[in-house]
């Protein structure tokens, strides 16, 4: 039942947003009482731990997935992007604002996830990138490190380009692609190109 509750959560988390989905919602959905949720959670805020916690042991395992299997930096952005895809696709742009401003434990566990395993992957990607010849080296590892995951905390706040008619993923996929360009030399821009034209 517990894992119900989350799948669940997580479900409605992605699709309306933390703020707006109560334990009576969740409940309703799972045809429920709220008393039965209380039994595996003490409040909603332990509930949004638990599926923040959830969703970054999954994302662990899909960056994983992706270092196992493409050794050029470049084949493994595109397929990252993919990967997403889905995600992104269903995800409310607002629910990282959301985490932040009403569930302050949860987002510090997103925040140490950033810090500790997605900058990792970053500045990985980017020294790979770097040696092989596709990236530019004039520009310091860690500022291009910072740089992209703020372009990308940037692209989910609420505040930014409110009149987007893009999709949460084609608003990554266009950041994406325009830092990419600022970064690519001609050699990886010729791959670039013609992967991204496939």
């Amino acid at each position: 039942m517990k894992t119900r509750i989350l799948e669940k959560g997580t479900q409605l988390f992605f699709r309306f947003g933390v703020k707006t989905v109560t334990m009576d919602s969740i409940a309703s959905e799972l045809g429920i009482s709220k008393k039965t949720i209380y039994q595996y959670f003490q409040d909603k805020d332990s509930i949004v731990f638990d599926v923040v916690q959830r969703f970054l042991e999954e994302d662990k395992k899909k960056w994983d997935m992706l270092d196992a299997k493409y050794s050029n930096v470049i084949q493994k952005m595109f397929a990252s992007m993919e990967v997403m895809k889905d995600m992104l696709k269903e995800m409310n742009p607002r629910i990282l604002f959301e985490i932040q401003k009403y569930h302050p434990k949860a987002f510090a566990l997103f925040q140490s996830y950033q810090d500790e395993h997605i900058s990792k992957k970053i500045s990985g990607d980017f020294t790979l990138g770097i040696q092989s010849g596709y990236f530019r080296a004039d520009v310091d590892v860690m500022f291009l490190t910072k740089l992209r995951m703020a372009e990308i905390d940037l692209g989910f706040h609420p505040d930014f380009y409110p009149e987007n008619k893009l999709s949460l993923y084609d608003t990554q996929r266009v950041l994406s692609d325009i830092f990419m360009r600022g970064i690519l030399t001609e050699t990886g821009l010729t791959f670039y190109n013609s992967y991204q034209n496939k």
